[in-house]
């Protein structure tokens, strides 16, 4: 068969490598739902130092490789990758999936829960809550997928049998077709992620990202210990709130700080306390008749961990900024943006 009979055989049976010197995104070769894994929406050379545009510049360099005989043996659709081009939310959820250990899971709420996988995407939006607002913003910014950490339909599942005669829910499902918008949920991933994507947003918004200690990744060590007054100021300032809700001596030292953004079940805080006694709970949202009163006994008898609540979009809204950044160095080729949902309460 020849040198080059044999290289071409060889290529054509592994369409994605080309002796590993590229990685290809071919539309002619099927995606699988659980298993495709695609790099970047770039065709790169292996040092990341040349893009090679278009198939002009592509034939240029298999022909060196494999010399001309190849060349007839391609097939006429093949198409190599080299932007956001025809990118799908597939496409989208395969690339973000490939840092996230264990992925895909076999069970979990991070599922598509509006639109196909086969739509193609014009820009990216991050968010925590995908709000009535937010989708609005997001169809006025030329977006079509929504990357939403939280629900969108009001609980866990996003089940919508019982919600099938709600006024708000019909109208929120009507906005969502009329702008084609794709909601995809990126909870149980990106905290899966390592580290933790919400977390690591949260500690650069604090400027304690130097303090993360993986071997502990809930519990944060400062330098040296401050009144819980001045670290609760610190929070305050860097979170942009006047107020948050406390149990606990403001004139307290504080130096150890177990992290419990978001809802975290309290069963798992109290184990926390019991295992780390730290100085300082930062939690999104809690139960008050369970964290919180435990808290508050323990203070009673002389415990100093303290308790500071500050909501759960608030506790987790800085990790979906940073969700948009990473994203974005992901798929450098389209836009993506965060719009924030924001704090829904009032305080009055």
């Amino acid at each position: 068969m020849g040198i080059v009979g044999n290289l071409t055989q060889q290529f054509l049976k592994k369409p994605l490598t080309i002796f590993r010197t590229f990685t290809l995104i071919p539309y002619f070769n099927p995606i699988n739902q659980s298993n495709s894994k695609f790099q970047d929406n770039r065709f790169m050379n292996v040092n990341n130092s040349e893009v090679l545009h278009g198939r002009r510049d592509f034939m240029g360099k298999i022909t060196v490789l494999l010399g001309s005989t190849y060349l007839l043996q391609i097939p006429l659709n093949a198409q190599v990758k080299t932007s956001n081009q025809n990118l799908t939310v597939k496409h989208v959820i395969d690339i973000l999936l490939e840092d996230i250990p264990g992925a895909p899971f076999e069970r979990t709420v991070d599922q598509l829960r509006t639109g196909n996988m086969d739509q193609e995407v014009t820009g990216i939006v991050t968010t925590m809550f995908p709000t009535i607002e937010v989708i609005e913003k997001t169809a006025m910014a030329g977006a079509n997928l929504i990357v939403a950490h939280e629900t969108l339909f009001y609980n866990h599942q996003d089940e919508t049998d019982w919600l099938e005669e709600d006024k708000v829910y019909q109208q929120k499902l009507e906005l969502i077709k009329k702008h084609k918008i794709a909601i995809w949920r990126f909870h149980d991933y990106w905290h899966r992620r390592q580290p933790d994507g919400i977390a690591e947003g949260n500690l650069k918004k604090l400027g304690w990202e130097k303090y993360f200690n993986p071997t502990t990744p809930r519990l944060l060590t400062l330098p040296e210990p401050q009144k819980l007054r001045v670290i609760v100021s610190h929070i305050k300032e860097r979170f942009g709130i006047t107020q948050a809700r406390l149990v606990g001596d403001l004139e307290q030292d504080c130096q150890t700080i177990y992290l419990a953004f978001g809802a975290i079940d309290s069963k798992m805080i109290i184990a926390g306390i019991q295992e780390y006694k730290p100085d300082l709970i930062l939690s999104g949202e809690t139960r008050e008749w369970e964290t919180v009163e435990r808290v508050r006994d323990g203070q009673l008898i002389g415990e100093k961990t303290a308790l500071m609540i500050l909501g759960h979009e608030l506790s987790e809204a800085a990790g979906m900024a940073f969700a948009a950044e990473w994203i974005q160095g992901k798929l450098p080729d389209i836009k993506v943006s965060y719009i924030p949902s924001g704090d829904p309460f009032l305080f009055v």
